[in-house]
């Protein structure tokens, strides 16, 4: 790959495959057919089909985690959200009625701790995400044990790339999903629940919608937008979804490859127990006390080598959120900051990983970052 190397591309597959995919949404186009008809279908039941649940596609993975909270929504009830979590997860619960509350995150895992689970009432919610895909050892057996107790479990797999029909995804309450192009299943936008519970899927299935509900309006009601997925975006998403096995072999081949370079050079950037797992897709390494991730951000971009920082801060830091924030999560933001995501896509080749790993380890050993 010549010039800049994004930290993501969308798969693309083969050339015959695109070219299947182009007659395909020239065809959607002039079909007339844009939201809710077939594509939507078939996407619905290839996720339904592999988790053997229950699936609900959306505008958004945002739209996703909404209607789930909505159907769950209680005055003053409280969502426990990672404190490294996207701003816009705990901000949403508290425009729904929620009281928002950060949980600590382990560092090897970047998942919430054992510990700070364990400290969940039983009315609460959990909104536990699988951070870049990353799926910690004690994820299942965690997120059982909060259900045993009462505890309302929403599995946010944003980033989770699906290779096992009983993983993550389908072990709490309900999961959601992103077709964002920054996603490892890439449309323009989408999202979709997937849940076991036939009332709470029905119960979706009939707010995504704000027109042709007039008897959800009736009751007293108030849906204000559309919250389908145009069929487009659905027959995009169904397409990186069919691919997704050949997805998860191309970037098992470029971990390795770092693998080989970077981690033999300085093993340490990998914490012992985070591992490369079929579900990555974020490449994400500990850049150690005395480097700031944001510093060897910009040095990596001017090398033209594209990273990301997932995310900087706690969600507590920003002024709207900063009423909920925790007595004390020792460590975590200096884990946020020496934490980076490295260029992780099925279009790198061995030599952008060997350029990458030059370029990094370069920045590291001179202390350029700290």
């Amino acid at each position: 790959m010549n010039g800049w190397t994004p930290l993501w591309r969308p798969p693309t597959g083969n050339p015959a495959q695109s070219a299947g995919l182009a007659q395909q949404l020239t065809h959607t186009v002039a079909s007339g057919l844009l939201r809710d008809s077939v594509h939507t279908s078939r996407l619905e039941m290839e996720l339904a089909g592999f988790f053997a649940r229950r699936a609900i596609v959306v505008g958004s993975g945002m739209d996703a985690l909404e209607l789930v909270l909505e159907t769950l929504r209680e005055p003053d009830r409280e969502v426990h959200v990672p404190a490294h979590a996207f701003q816009a997860i705990p901000a949403l619960a508290a425009r729904l009625g929620f009281t928002p509350v950060p949980m600590d995150v382990d560092p090897t895992t970047l998942a919430p701790t054992v510990a700070a689970a364990n400290q969940v009432p039983s009315s609460a919610i959990v909104i536990w995400i699988h951070h870049g895909g990353i799926v910690a050892d004690h994820a299942e057996t965690t997120i059982a044990a909060l259900w045993q107790r009462g505890v309302t479990v929403i599995e946010d797999c944003a980033y989770v790339l699906p290779t096992d029909p009983t993983g993550p995804g389908t072990w709490g309450d309900a999961s959601t999903w992103s077709f964002a192009p920054t996603k490892p299943i890439s449309s323009t936008a989408g999202g979709a629940v997937v849940t076991a519970n036939t009332a709470l899927a029905q119960e979706i299935r009939d707010r995504r919608k704000h027109s042709g509900v007039e008897h959800l309006w009736e009751l007293g009601d108030t849906l204000l937008r559309n919250r389908t997925l145009s069929e487009t975006d659905a027959l995009l998403a169904t397409h990186q979804w069919k691919a997704r096995t050949a997805t998860a072999d191309a970037l098992a081949q470029v971990a390795d490859a770092y693998a080989t370079t970077l981690l033999a050079e300085r093993p340490a950037l990998l914490p012992p127990g985070r591992r490369p797992r079929s579900t990555w897709s974020r490449f994400c390494v500990d850049l150690g006390d005395g480097h700031d991730a944001l510093t060897v951000q910009a040095a990596l971009a001017r090398e033209q080598i594209g990273t990301a920082v997932m995310f900087a801060r706690p969600w507590t830091d920003y002024p709207a959120l900063a009423p909920y924030e925790a007595a004390s999560l020792p460590g975590l933001r200096a884990l946020l900051r020496r934490t980076l995501c490295l260029p992780f896509h099925t279009g790198i080749s061995r030599d952008d990983t060997t350029r990458v790993t030059k370029v990094l380890l370069g920045i590291l050993s001179e202390g350029a970052s700290s």
